[in-house]
């Protein structure tokens, strides 16, 4: 086990003190054969910034609530995560790392008036044919119980050694093509990237930069994945959903400004309908899997799976 690293954090890290550390100490580097660093992120007693709140809701196009959003606590671990990603003792540099996966469980609806407490920690990675994977696991706490969760993959590109034989990467079943019914689509407009960085915790400059995007091999600056994930939602989910949730996303490809985002999606009706919240499979009252595509791309750019259950059933089990 490697070197045990506890990051505690009175307010949210800003986005350039972030950056600044991760030009200032970047010093170490990945090999297969040195244990892997144990990074801890923490943040007590978090309370809502309405004003961020209803940007973020603006953009996305969601209707504010009293209640949070499913996909908001992302802007509030996201900080702590690119915190943890620009440790000197990371393996690998924060600006070279990608998205690739997001599992995150709510147990119930979060209010906006709740304190909230917030722990992020490296919970494993693994080497692929074609780069590294680091998982982050996060826990968001109320009253001491955990309302949500989130399991966050994020890689490296390059070669790191021999791939894990034994891991078997998620896959999302294609949607039957009878049943990929169109439900939206909408216009992703050039310029709202910087604006969002502000409000979701993804500063990354990847999704407001042009050339830093092209510097990295892309066509251009692409949208946060929040950004999209967040719209898409507004289509899926009844609003003021106080159900218990579960969504898997798995990341493809970006999704670029100044195009026309098209989401797909269809009902799940098979045994693989549940999810695993504490120590029980629940079946889910409600299961969708759906596509996100870009402009002329005919593949999907973000692929997802979305299970609300019944309330109580989860809430009780989340607090054992």
């Amino acid at each position: 086990m490697g070197k045990s690293i506890d990051l505690i954090f009175k307010k949210q890290p800003s986005i350039m003190a972030t950056a600044f550390f991760a030009l200032l100490e970047r010093s170490s580097k990945f090999a297969a054969a040195k244990p892997f660093p144990q990074i801890t992120a923490r943040q007590i007693a978090v309370t809502i910034d309405r004003k961020k709140l209803d940007e973020f809701n603006r953009i996305c196009g969601i209707r504010n609530s009293d209640k949070l959003p499913v996909i908001y606590p992302f802007a509030l671990i996201y900080p702590l995560l690119q915190r943890i990603l620009a440790h000197k003792a990371s393996p690998l540099s924060l600006f070279v790392v990608l998205n690739s996966r997001m599992q995150a469980q709510q147990h119930r609806a979060i209010g906006i008036d709740e304190t909230l407490d917030i722990y992020c920690s490296i919970a494993g990675h693994r080497i692929r044919e074609k780069g590294l994977e680091m998982d982050i696991a996060s826990i968001v706490k109320s009253g001491g119980f955990a309302v949500w969760e989130n399991i966050q993959t994020f890689y490296y590109r390059g070669k790191f050694g021999t791939p894990d034989e034994n891991y078997q990467p998620p896959h999302c079943e294609d949607i039957p093509v009878p049943d990929a019914d169109e439900t939206a689509r909408w216009f992703l407009p050039v310029g709202i990237g910087h604006s969002f960085s502000k409000v979701c915790g993804d500063g990354n400059p990847i999704h407001y930069w042009k050339a830093y995007a092209r510097l990295l091999g892309f066509k251009r600056d692409f949208a946060q994945p929040l950004l999209v994930i967040g719209s898409a939602l507004t289509h899926l989910l009844q609003p003021d959903s106080d159900h218990a949730i579960s969504l898997d996303i798995s990341l493809k490809a970006p999704v670029y400004y100044g195009n026309t985002v098209i989401l797909k999606s269809a009902a799940i009706t098979d045994i693989n309908s549940k999810a695993n919240f504490g120590n029980i499979s629940q079946q889910a009252n409600d299961s969708k899997r759906f596509d996100i595509l870009c402009g002329n791309n005919p593949l999907p750019c973000i692929c997802g799976t979305l299970k609300t259950f019944s309330k109580q059933g989860m809430v009780n089990e989340a607090n054992k």
